[in-house]
């Protein structure tokens, strides 16, 4: 049993050590200064349209440039839906999920 014990002693000593090396070395990198502010109303505000491009007509897809992000445009949306079936019970699922982004200031 007391070997064991040491055993068990010294691997906790040595996970503390590992655990104190790792974060005395392995320091956050320090964020950049925000430097300007911006309110949700301004952000979502519908009206502020100047300096995006926007969606006037129907435009031809053009791939692999169209399943990404679109930096000209304010806003813009994903969605990724499916249909799954549970074997061996057969029980179907459906899911949706939405990706949305929205650009807070107009390309410079």
């Amino acid at each position: 049993m007391k070997s064991r014990t040491r055993f068990a002693l010294a691997g906790a000593a040595l996970l503390a050590v590992l655990l104190w090396a790792l974060l005395t070395v392995l320091k956050p990198t320090p964020r950049p200064r925000v430097t300007t502010t911006i309110s949700v109303r301004q952000a979502l505000a519908p009206t502020e349209i100047q300096g995006y491009a926007q969606a006037l007509e129907p435009r031809p897809f053009v791939f692999p440039a169209d399943h990404g992000p679109h930096p000209e445009f304010r806003s813009e949306w994903w969605y990724f839906t499916g249909n799954l079936r549970q074997l061996p019970e057969g029980r179907r699922f459906g899911f949706q999920v939405t990706f949305f982004r929205q650009r807070l200031a107009p390309l410079a």
